[in-house]
Order: structure tokens, then sequence, then C-alpha cells
């Protein structure tokens, strides 16, 4: 069974992309669970999803326990500083949306780390909905490249599921593709 974390603040579509992952997993024949973790909801909170993807049916139904956590998908950076890196793993995946490395994960060297500027292909593609540049969708296409564990086209047709078709279906199924394409491992 792997198992995902997603890091990011509520209004940015943390939520959305562990049901999209879920989802895209479901189509490529796996057993999945999404489960949302957030306090008062209220756009800025901090927040996580987690996903779980198995070729077994999965009985667990509890968050994630960081020592089992296979990749984690932060959004927002500043919520690096939060991750309990005392207890991850080492080999575990982390996916940043970011243009530079965080301070904080420059002495990381048991992790495995990558990044993508999410805002700016975002932006480019217009995921922008009352003023919060929404990365999710976007950060899914570069976990995707960085862990293999799901195929670009099932990811795509999540996101066809999740939207419907039409301009917002297209304009994140551009943003994935930019974002596999674009997302590099840094160690």
């Amino acid at each position: 069974m792997t198992e995902i974390r997603i890091l990011s603040r509520g209004g940015q579509g943390g939520v959305t992309s562990a049901k999209v992952l879920a989802y895209s997993g479901h189509l490529g024949g796996k057993f999945v669970q999404a489960i949302p973790k957030y306090g008062a909801e209220r756009k800025g909170a901090p927040l996580f999803a987690d996903v779980r993807i198995s070729d077994e049916h999965v009985k667990t139904h509890a968050p994630v326990i960081t020592e089992n956590t296979h990749s984690w998908i932060v959004l927002e950076p500043s919520l690096v500083e939060t991750m309990p890196f005392e207890d991850i793993t080492p080999g575990t995946i982390i996916v940043l949306n970011s243009k530079e490395v965080p301070p904080v994960l420059e002495d990381k060297r048991n992790i495995k780390i990558g990044k993508v500027d999410a805002v700016d292909i975002a932006l480019e593609c217009g995921l922008v909905k009352s003023g919060t540049v929404m990365v999710s969708t976007t950060m899914l296409g570069a976990w995707a490249k960085a862990t293999g564990l799901v195929d670009l086209e099932a990811l795509i047709n999540a996101v066809k599921h999740q939207f419907g078709e039409g301009e917002l279906a297209e304009a994140n199924i551009r943003s994935i593709k930019m974002a596999y394409e674009r997302f590099t491992f840094i160690n």
C-alpha cells in the first residue's frame, strides 16, 4: 500500500487534489482512499489530506502515519517548516511547489526532494480563483512524474471526472502536463 500526504492551506485545493489522485489510482485498477484532515474550515488555514493507493482492499480508515508515508505533496512551501522530519523514513519523496529549496530541506540527504514552480504554471494556465492561484492539480502532475505510481492518462481522466468537460478541465490538464515536464529532483 502506498500512502501519500498532501500539505496545503484552506482554499488551495488540497482536498480536491486528494480526491483526484485517489480517483486516478482507481482508474488504474487500484483500491484507493482519500482522507481530508483539517480544523476550522477557513481559507488559509493549514490542512492535510491523505491518499492511499493499493493493490488490495484498503482496510485502514485512519490518517497516514508519518513513518509509513511514501511521498508528500507540498502545495505551500512555508508548510515544509511543519513537517516532522525526525519521523520521516529515509527514501521518502517530497514534491515541493517552489522556485527554490527552503533552507530547512538543504541538509535532508536521506529524503528524495523535487520541485516545480507550480505557481508560474498555474498562472500560465489561468488557474486563479478568488485571487488564489490554484496549484493543486498542477502538483499532481509533478507527483506523477516523481513517483511513476499513477499513469498520466489516468490522472487526466480523473481531472475530467472531477471538473467535467470545458475550459476549467482543459486548463487543469495543461497544468498537469506542464508540471510533469518541468518537475526535477534536486538531490
